[in-house]
């Protein structure tokens, strides 16, 4: 089995490259066939994902780095192949980044070489669900494993961002101590917009909406259980909107929600399903696996696929 590595050595504050350093002399002693390509910048890593389908590389792509590096190869991969019409490359994930979210929510090891083993002592494919998402205003398609996100939390990522310039991406975990500062002062300066979400036949308008996330998993921001009941298991997405409703209601649904109890409150909408498409009237930040996607008018429509990981968890 070849695996083609792809390394994010910045990701978790540098902790990536500090990993491979353990990774590489394993995989060498277990006579694994590898090669290493690392990212230089936050386009790096989808650009060795469609130089691989392109090359018609064989084998395992193994991503070395955070939830955004692992968005990034997915996307690559996936897009590549449609356009190729080639079979899926298989992926593996070694979490190194900050959040680790969706090592959470597959059953990842957290330590490297415990999840180099689980990857090593792999026979078979998995196929995971994953969320896609067509965006019809700009005509843009894309794919997540966590969440996308309008509004509240794709502002703070836009936010972390941009103050981390020299970061190929910036993850913020819900339960830091500076969460509750960032998450008031984005609250303080956005706007409640108009959002109408279609599920089938039913629709529901949410005139002054602020928090709109769906999820494809439990996590978020390192481990908080934001939509307990959902699973990758399971093909459907969770989807939680939250509405300003006066500072102290709001202040209250900030901390239930770095606490993962929003969704079972009365201050919030969840809903749960395999489709979604959902618009705004006014220009709000969107992000999606903590990757920003800019400020634009939403007309979002969201289902769910499958992709192959070349990873056994329990």
């Amino acid at each position: 089995m070849h695996y083609s590595i792809i390394l994010n050595p910045t990701a978790g504050n540098s902790k990536a490259q500090k990993e491979w350093q353990l990774i590489e002399p394993q995989l060498i002693q277990a006579q694994a066939s590898f090669d290493i390509h690392t990212t230089k910048d936050r386009s790096s890593a989808e650009y060795f994902a469609t130089r691989l389908v392109q090359r018609r590389k064989k084998g395992i792509v193994m991503v070395i780095g955070g939830d955004g590096t692992l968005h990034q190869v997915l996307n690559g991969l996936i897009k590549e192949s449609h356009r190729l019409h080639t079979s899926p490359l298989p992926l593996a994930f070694i979490p190194a980044g900050i959040n680790n979210d969706f090592a959470r929510a597959f059953g990842v090891p957290l330590k490297p070489l415990d999840a180099l083993q689980q990857i090593l002592n792999t026979t078979t494919v998995t196929n995971v669900n994953i969320g896609h998402y067509h965006e019809a205003i700009k005509n843009e398609e894309g794919y997540f494993l966590n969440n996308i996100g309008v509004g509240f939390d794709a502002a703070i990522v836009s936010r972390v961002n941009g103050k981390s310039a020299r970061k190929q991406s910036t993850a913020f975990h819900l339960w830091h101590p500076g969460y509750l500062r960032q998450a008031l002062g984005v609250v303080y300066d956005q706007q409640p917009f108009q959002l109408m979400v279609q599920q089938g036949n039913s629709r529901n308008f949410y005139p002054r909406a602020y928090i709109v996330l769906l999820v494809n998993h439990p996590f978020i921001g390192g481990g908080v259980k934001v939509a307990p009941t959902s699973s990758l298991s399971q093909p459907q997405l969770d989807l939680l909107v939250a509405e300003q409703k006066g500072w102290p209601i709001t202040f209250w649904q900030l901390i239930q929600f770095s606490r993962g109890k929003l969704p079972n409150s009365r201050f919030a909408n969840h809903l749960t399903g395999s489709q979604f498409h959902y618009t705004t009237t006014s220009l709000e930040f969107e992000q999606s696996d903590g990757e920003p996607l800019g400020n634009r008018f939403v007309d979002l429509s969201t289902d769910v696929t499958q992709y192959p990981f070349w990873q056994t968890t329990k």
